[in-house]
């Protein structure tokens, strides 16, 4: 009877981390990234230093979100601590363009990346230049509603440092005088 319970929660524990990680979820059979971050900067000031960081296009805006586009977004592995030899090659090849939900609410904002993919950097023997892959075809498996081991390994961890550094505007210095 122990062995059985065991057996069940260990396959819940599996499954649940095959589908959330590393603030990856996997939503309608399309991977999702999103983060909520604490701030005490009001929402003028937000906008603002999203506007001024140069990793958006296409901004709109309302009272309670912003959407935008990042369309060549290079994975920042070596800050993460890892050389290019050792990084899979869609990751250390390619741009990352995707689509930007920003939502307010107070003292917080809540950052999602949809619609993610990879833009091919340079031609090599694989690939073409500019060719796009969805990020779907490395990261899951089983009709789209899994992670594989693999994309869980460095690529998501990479990809997530990558993208946090890109949306985190509480550490951003403020124009000094000149």
């Amino acid at each position: 009877m122990k062995s059985i319970i065991i057996f069940f929660c260990s396959i819940f524990f599996f499954s649940f981390n095959l589908t959330e990680t590393d603030n990856f979820t996997i939503e309608n059979g399309k991977v999702i990234w999103q983060k909520v971050y604490e701030t005490d900067l009001t929402n003028e000031n937000l906008i603002g230093r999203i506007k001024t960081s140069g990793q958006f296009e296409n901004i709109s805006e309302n009272e309670e979100s912003l959407t935008a586009k990042i369309n060549q977004l290079s994975m920042d592995f070596k800050g993460y601590g890892v050389s290019e030899m050792s990084t899979p090659m869609y990751v250390s090849r390619s741009y990352v363009k995707t689509f930007v939900l920003i939502q307010f609410k107070e003292k917080r904002y809540r950052v999602t990346l949809k619609n993610i993919k990879f833009v091919q950097k340079y031609e090599d023997a694989l690939t073409k230049e500019g060719q796009t892959t969805d990020i779907e075809l490395y990261a899951l498996k089983k009709r789209n509603t899994e992670f594989k081991s693999n994309f869980l390994n460095k690529p998501s961890k990479i990809m997530d440092f990558t993208f946090q550094k890109a949306t985190d505007f509480n550490g951003v210095a403020e124009e000094g005088k000149w």
